[in-house]
């Protein structure tokens, strides 16, 4: 008679709990419990739980057509777009911060080489592109949630994209007022870190606090839509109209962040060496993630508008 096996740790069960809400409440349905009982003959464990997460990614970006009607596949579209994109307008606003907005360091540069310049320009105006598509596109779609919600957390869900960086714009510039410091002296002979000299006067510490904290603000914002679209289930040319525009949101960022993988390899290769761009490790972190994310909002957007798409003439 064989020793009976281990019970699973909380921790572990924890990490399963948590890697498994990262998909589709449909898919969760269909297959939850499979992977459970997977999981547990086989002992599960941490690696386990982080495959399971990893996985997750397909799962929203690529909703199984039979698990979902054709406006769930628009609606889970839609949250994992939003959520893309909202991770991808955090990464521009560091690199704004880090690049556009040290132009004194940066000035011999854009002379001699004006593709970082142009690239600058690209940025902005596909971002703004990008920006416009959101809020014109969804407007409709959130007041339609908002009429119909009926519970206080339902609301929540669709206040969070104005509360949220309300709140986190507020406590940024609290931190700016009470720790704002002299930045330090910028001379050609001395390299310094680029985090040293562009953290806005607060220090390399609290501009690394308000980046992580930035990135926390993100997405709870994207998260309360993503829960009011699973809760709600809206339906109708409001859902079609925001799928399309998500298609152009998310082209529109993804050309924006191009155009900051050509400006960063830029100034990676040709900016003063005291500015602080020429370390590997900035563009080994920042490209893989850009083309990441990038490539899951713009698949799902692609996704969500084949499927706003009348069917085909038989």
């Amino acid at each position: 008679m064989s020793a009976p096996e281990p019970p699973r740790k909380s921790g572990e069960d924890f990490l399963v709990r948590a890697a498994l809400s990262l998909y589709p409440p449909a898919w969760r349905a269909r297959y939850g419990a499979e992977v459970r009982a997977l999981l547990d003959d086989s002992g599960g464990g941490a690696r386990a739980a982080a495959s399971l997460a990893w996985h997750a990614v397909p799962a929203l970006a690529w909703p199984p057509r039979h698990l979902h009607d054709g406006s769930g596949r628009m609606r889970s579209s839609l949250a994992t777009t939003g959520i893309a994109w909202t991770l991808l307008a955090g990464l521009g606003a560091v690199f704004v911060q880090l690049t556009q907005a040290q132009g004194s360091s940066q000035g011999a540069a854009l002379a001699q080489h004006p593709v970082i310049q142009w690239s600058y320009w690209a940025f902005d105006g596909c971002l703004a592109l990008s920006v416009l598509a959101v809020a014109l596109g969804g407007v409709w779609l959130w007041l339609q949630m908002l009429r119909t919600a009926r519970r206080r957390r339902e609301v929540a869900w669709l206040l969070s994209p104005v509360v949220v960086p309300a709140v986190f714009l507020v406590a940024a510039w609290a931190i700016a007022r009470l720790d704002r410091r002299v930045g330090p002296l910028v001379v050609p002979w001395q390299s310094r870190p680029v985090a040293d000299l562009a953290n806005g006067g607060v220090g390399p510490g609290w501009f690394l606090a308000l980046v992580i904290l930035g990135f926390a603000a993100a997405a709870l914002s994207a998260a309360g839509p993503a829960l009011a679209l699973r809760g709600l289930r809206p339906e109708g040319p409001a859902v079609v109209l925001a799928a399309r525009a998500a298609v152009l949101a998310a082209v529109t960022m993804g050309l924006a962040c191009v155009a900051s993988v050509v400006a960063a390899v830029g100034l990676y290769l040709w900016a003063p060496a005291y500015a602080g761009y020429h370390e590997s490790w900035q563009l080994a972190v920042y490209l893989p993630a850009v083309l990441l994310v990038s490539a899951v909002a713009v698949v799902s957007a692609g996704r969500g508008i084949r499927t706003a798409k009348p069917p085909a003439a038989t």
